[in-house]
């Protein structure tokens, strides 16, 4: 089962621009909720987003949090501006979300 995303610990595998835009990996900083944690971050959900601007478009079907669903560890981000869409890499090790 995948893991749970958490703002401010955990981060997307990072992505590259066709563009001469640098490779970078940036950490998750908006959670979309308010309410649940897990392991010392809040749980990021399909509202929640990276420092780089990506959005957290994939999520669980089963589980949610403030009415999103969880961002968990495989689940896609949004990508912007020259920079492709790419997923979350880290998650809590402990706290797992299906579906």
């Amino acid at each position: 089962m995948p893991s749970v995303i958490r703002k401010g610990i955990d981060s997307h595998i990072g992505h590259a621009s066709p563009t001469p835009n640098p490779f970078h990996k940036s950490k998750y900083v908006v959670a979309g909720q308010s309410k649940v944690s897990a392991q010392g971050g809040l749980v990021i959900t399909t509202a929640g987003s990276t420092a780089c601007g990506d959005d957290a478009v994939g999520g669980s079907s089963k589980v949610t949090a403030g009415g999103y669903g969880v961002h968990r560890t495989g689940d896609a981000t949004s990508g912007h501006g020259s920079w492709v869409a790419n997923a979350a890499a880290s998650g809590s090790p402990k706290v797992t979300a299906g579906g």
